[in-house]
């Protein structure tokens, strides 16, 4: 949870001991669950074209991306969308090359116009695990503007509005198609997370279970980074909506312990804020990496790698992930085997037996549990070994 004191601790929760994951994280999740108290599928599901639209995106970002003709994506056996071979692949042969600038890092957010010295502000002082709460801040932001000028741009097709600037309003938002194509909600392509579950869920289901702390800890931590976040990013959806925000010597973010200004606006009741924010932890939880681009002064960062992350699990992958050696700033992504055409391609997100992400973490961090296709809610109320601890025999 969330100390009071220091502030380098705040952000422990989302420190690099459970996420982004050191070996590449793509977003395998558990079938919805059918439990009335947890959220189940939802029928505006993401459809193919959005991914269509996404490949698209990513070919036209710069001249040296590449997408190989053998790639699909298609919908997955194991819920969502996968990624397939459409005809047979020899090991070794390549089949996406992604540049960094088309992957969410830490730079999108300090260079965004509107919240870059916010977000640069929260960094200096809000110490380990930040990164996590930046970006999703940013990719909350992003989405809230996507939203409200997709709808200005219809409501412009529509006579309704009389507004010149919108298309290109739109076409500024650089990840578009990448957001449009995230579960920002719950069940969107399969996709369950512990913050989609309401606090009573949580309490009434997890209570007693080895992921109950873990489950709390989360939720507790991204409240508190909504109330922060919120000061950052809602004045400018609320300037993007027509309405008016404070100044932006009064934007930023302030931990919960530090002095209120009466000049200082509340936007935690935005409307689509907090669920915005929410969804945005969620996919940064569940389909970020922690990898290290070849570049001066390299280190390993936290972003976010579209295309490459809608591959799904396992524990015996058949893709392999590495830096290109023709390219700088570009990732590869090859066959580590033959594959016979129509058979899906996967990714290891981790080894299935880390000792340090037992698999009722895996849940709560990443929304899924290894090997298991049927509803977790039927682990939780059967008692299993993977929730709860073994009962010794007397």
């Amino acid at each position: 949870m969330f100390p009071l004191i220091p502030s380098t601790c705040f952000f422990a929760a989302f420190t690099n001991n459970y996420s982004p994951r050191q070996i590449p994280l793509c977003n395998w999740n558990s079938k919805p669950l059918g439990a009335t108290s947890i959220p189940a599928a939802l029928a505006e599901d993401i459809t193919q074209d959005r991914y269509d639209d996404l490949l698209t995106w990513l070919l036209s970002r710069n001249e040296y991306s590449y997408a190989s003709s053998k790639f699909k994506i298609r919908p997955s056996t194991r819920g969502g969308f996968g990624a397939f071979a459409c005809n047979d692949l020899e090991k070794g042969e390549l089949l996406l090359r992604i540049p960094r600038a088309c992957c969410v890092t830490l730079d999108d957010a300090f260079n965004d116009a509107d919240c870059g010295p916010a977000f640069k502000k929260l960094m200096e002082q809000a110490g380990p695990g930040s990164d996590t709460v930046i970006i999703a801040g940013y990719l909350a932001k992003e989405y809230l503007l996507l939203q409200e000028y997709e709808r200005r741009s219809k409501d412009v097709e529509n006579g309704v509005l009389d507004d010149s600037s919108t298309r290109a309003r739109l076409e500024s938002i650089k990840y578009g198609p990448y957001l449009r194509s995230l579960p920002w909600k719950a069940g969107v392509n399969a996709q369950d997370h512990i913050l989609f579950w309401e606090a009573e869920s949580v309490d009434c289901l997890l209570k007693g279970s080895l992921a109950y702390e873990d489950a709390v800890d989360i939720k507790t931590s991204v409240t508190q980074a909504t109330k922060i976040l919120s000061g950052i990013i809602g004045p400018t959806i609320n300037k993007a909506r027509g309405a008016e925000g404070i100044e932006d010597s009064n934007r930023g973010f302030r931990l919960p312990w530090q002095a209120i200004k009466s000049s200082d606006v509340s936007y935690t009741d935005l409307e689509g804020l907090e669920e915005a924010i929410s969804g945005a932890f969620v996919i940064c939880l569940s389909r970020s990496f922690a990898y290290t681009f070849v570049r001066d002064n390299s280190k390993e960062e936290e972003c976010l790698i579209p295309i490459f992350d809608i591959l799904q699990h396992s524990n015996d992958p058949n893709i392999s992930l590495g830096n290109s050696e023709v390219q700088p700033n570009f990732i590869e992504v090859k066959a580590a085997a033959d594959v016979k055409a129509g058979n899906e391609l996967f990714n290891q997100y981790k080894p299935e037996d880390d000792e340090n992400m037992p698999y009722h973490k895996f849940y709560t961090r990443f929304g899924f549990v290894p090997g298991v296709t049927e509803p977790i809610v039927n682990l939780i109320e059967n008692r299993s070994t993977i929730f709860f601890p073994k009962q010794q025999v007397v």
